[in-house]
């Protein structure tokens, strides 16, 4: 399947007009051009000012494919193509769904009722665009880390695709994270953010994190990853982060000591990840992560802050990512932050629908 991979990664990048014929996607935040980007933002600003049902997206229709569970994705793009006119359709892929055979040259004698060569194709010529989300399966890191799977289907796609989270990146949600610290950091250029790992009793993807790390180091924030050694986030990731801040004369650091991470910062984003030894035993992966179970943000580290905001994009464990004092206090900005993916994806919508 990474062949796939390496294929849609030549044909497919975020916000932009592969030829003619083919959609402008909305997978990775790093490949937005910056006027883009901060138009989206301005433009979702607006949206939130005076938020109405409008008919600026009549007769159109997205269908949003769902691999995995969602919430906030899942009845914030509804909601979204609602208020601009247009009809949403859930589709739960193995739930009143065909289950789907991503593999080529396959006698599909197995649980897979359709090919993903023959479904994409089809809801192109129902819908006008696609939102997708669909996790990684912790098997093969190299498919993972390239995202195949969202790029396999952008490359089958003849409308837009968007990228509800993948295996590797959530852009809708560094959108509205970026949302929420322009709204609450004036100016986010060498503020300081901290993406700090937490503990979680299950393994998670390194999506948000992966996309909160890339919007920060966009916006110009002097950013410090605090995590413990073995929790190491992709170092191509790192390095497109690292690129971002010395384009902009910010700084990226990793540190494992929360201290020192949280003392003056501005921003304090909790989120846990898994680590790569998950891809080699998932007990082994389990044990490193129990080791940590310490590793929650607490009241007595956010008074280390500079009145920072503390983000998190949602479902939370309280009492085991965060103290539930710290999601009650004036330092708790999570709400908001999941308020805000509403209007960054309506802009998003607009925008690909052709309303600049």
């Amino acid at each position: 399947m990474l062949d796939f991979a390496l294929r849609a990664i030549v044909y497919s990048s975020a916000l932009i007009r592969h030829s003619d014929c083919m959609p402008q996607h909305f997978l990775h935040l790093a490949d937005v051009p910056e006027g883009t980007l901060y138009q989206l933002l301005d433009m979702a600003q607006r949206l939130k000012r005076n938020r109405k049902r409008e008919q600026v997206a009549e007769g159109k229709s997205i269908g949003l494919l769902f691999f995995n569970a969602s919430l906030r994705t899942r009845t914030s793009m509804d909601i979204a193509a609602y208020e601009l006119g247009a009809h949403a359709l859930t589709l739960d892929v193995g739930k009143g769904v065909w289950p789907l055979e991503w593999q080529d040259s396959v006698i599909m004698d197995g649980i897979a009722a359709e090919h993903i060569r023959d479904a994409i194709p089809v809801l192109s010529r129902y819908f006008h665009a696609l939102g997708v989300r669909i996790f990684p399966r912790f098997k093969n890191y190299e498919e993972d880390s390239t995202d195949w799977a969202i790029h396999r289907i952008a490359e089958l796609s003849s409308i837009p695709v968007i990228n509800l989270e993948s295996a590797f990146d959530h852009p809708c949600q560094a959108l509205g994270d970026l949302m929420t610290i322009r709204e609450h950091v004036v100016i986010p250029r060498k503020k300081k953010f901290v993406l700090t790992w937490a503990y979680h009793p299950r393994a998670l993807p390194m999506s948000v994190p992966n996309a909160a790390l890339i919007a920060a180091a966009r916006s110009g924030m002097d950013v410090v990853v605090a995590r413990p050694e073995g929790f190491e986030l992709d170092e191509r990731i790192m390095e497109q982060a690292r690129s971002f801040c010395e384009r902009l004369g910010s700084r990226l650091e990793e540190t494992s000591d929360r201290t020192e991470a949280f003392e003056g910062a501005h921003v304090i984003y909790a989120k846990s990840w898994a680590s790569r030894l998950i891809y080699e035993s998932v007990d082994e992966e389990a044990r490193l992560r129990e080791m940590y179970r310490d590793w929650i943000v607490t009241m007595d580290l956010m008074k280390l802050t500079d009145k920072a905001i503390f983000m998190h994009c949602l479902p939370i464990r309280r009492g085991v990512v965060v103290e539930e004092a710290v999601l009650e206090s004036p330092f708790a900005r999570h709400i908001e932050q999941a308020e805000n993916r509403l209007h960054v994806q309506k802009a998003l919508l607009r925008w690909i629908w052709g309303d600049r």
